[in-house]
């Protein structure tokens, strides 16, 4: 479990002992707006799953992102999340919603175990952890499905993913990368980190070492580890080094390559760690055929279908 991680549950072991507001979890009324995503990547998973159910964003996505996905996912409202990096959601705010499950994806860790059984019990919800590994991507679409009533929608989407992971553990060995995040591309993940796990596992290299799972470096550092190929999310880093001679040119004289990968509404490699790296692993497994599958993934994945606006570009 990452630090960050850690760190919220930790803030939300102290607002339970302090929350005296336990309650049942009965209700009359048609299932609606009635699960609550306790982080990012739950949130995404059960828009991908049953969206007429979230009852809000841990973290609203920004008005851009928003424009990429049907207009259910402007009105919902940001609730804050129980786990993760975002804004830490109000107890009661979250029993007053009278919500009928929680549902966590992630990492399964006996400490995060505890805590959400205290969570259930002094609220009254039904909270379920869902594994968030990425090879588990289709067992957790069915489980949701299963938990929300949707499985015929979850079911095709979970053959789906299974046959785009299997593509995407039989893709080629790629190239050595360094993976640059931000505006400034200085914050990268490390070998074997969540952040870089779909660029590796389908046999890129990742050129970047440390001992945590992201953080920042040098440019010195990246040209000393010396990557074929870069790789990021955000536009504005792409353009501002495009022409730039020390992030481009290779110790052997060669031009470093550049592919911006779609981050709009959600990341192909991680922000968050969920069923949104599905787009990722598919473009991998087949660089150069991929769009017709990427679209209907897409579609599936969140309702619509971005194609046009979200493809890898590789820039010269």
């Amino acid at each position: 479990m990452t630090t960050t991680r850690r760190s919220a549950l930790i803030g939300l072991g102290g607002a339970l002992a302090l929350c005296g507001c336990s309650r049942g979890s009965s209700r009359d009324d048609a299932p609606g707006r009635d699960v609550v995503a306790a982080g990012s990547p739950a949130a995404l998973l059960i828009w991908a799953v049953a969206r007429e159910r979230l009852a809000g964003w841990p973290r609203r996505p920004q008005p851009a992102d928003l424009s990429a996905l049907p207009p259910l996912a402007a009105d919902l409202p940001e609730l804050g999340g129980l786990t993760g990096n975002s804004r830490q959601a109000n107890l009661e705010t979250i029993a007053a919603l009278k919500p009928r499950l929680i549902i966590d994806y992630g990492d399964i860790d006996p400490e995060y175990r505890a805590l959400a059984d205290r969570l259930k019990t002094r609220l009254g919800l039904d909270w379920r952890l869902i594994d968030g590994a990425l090879t588990r991507i289709p067992e957790a679409i069915r489980q949701a499905g299963g938990l929300l009533g949707s499985g015929s929608r979850a079911d095709p989407l979970a053959d789906e993913a299974a046959e785009a992971l299997e593509r995407w553990r039989r893709a080629p060995p790629g190239p050595g990368f360094y993976y640059a995040r931000g505006a400034d591309g200085l914050e990268t993940g490390f070998r074997g980190s969540l952040a870089t796990e779909v660029l590796e596992g389908a046999g890129w290299t990742n050129v970047a070492e440390g001992s945590r799972d992201i953080g920042r470096v040098t440019r010195e550092q990246v040209l000393a580890w010396d990557p074929e190929t870069l790789v990021t999310l955000d536009p504005g880093f792409a353009g501002s080094i495009q022409h730039d001679p020390v992030w481009r040119a290779r110790r052997n004289g060669e031009r470093r390559r550049l592919v911006l990968l779609p981050g709009r509404p959600f990341g192909w490699i991680d922000r968050p760690p969920s069923v949104n790296r599905l787009l990722g692993c598919a473009w991998l497994a087949d660089p150069e055929g991929s769009a017709a599958t990427l679209a209907a993934l897409s579609r599936r994945l969140y309702g619509a279908a971005p194609v046009e606006a979200a493809q890898p570009r590789w820039i010269a």
